[in-house]
């Protein structure tokens, strides 16, 4: 699954204030906030709370599956698939 990150969204994103527990994949054991889109209320991310020391450094970032959103590109105002952008590389610091 690609991810993309963010420290902040719109309120356009919302989640539950319950808890999830990864059961299975890269997030098994986590526990997470699941991220929806307020519109049509499919599940677009996650808020990571607690990891292994292996993913800790995506606590409390907003961490969005890329299949699932779009990205308006503002110099070419055009809207794409986020699926289909190149993000750079950044190395998250601790």
């Amino acid at each position: 699954v690609s991810l993309c990150f963010f420290t902040e969204v719109t309120g356009d994103v919302t989640w539950e204030d319950s808890l999830l527990i990864g059961l299975e994949g890269a997030l098994l054991g986590c526990a997470y906030y699941l991220l929806t889109c307020r519109s049509c209320g499919l599940a677009v991310g996650f808020i990571l709370h607690s990891s292994g020391s292996d993913l800790a450094y995506l606590r409390d970032l907003f961490c969005f599956f890329k299949d699932s959103i779009i990205c308006y590109l503002v110099k070419k105002q055009r809207i794409i698939e986020a699926s289909k952008v190149n993000f750079p590389p950044v190395t998250l610091k601790e």
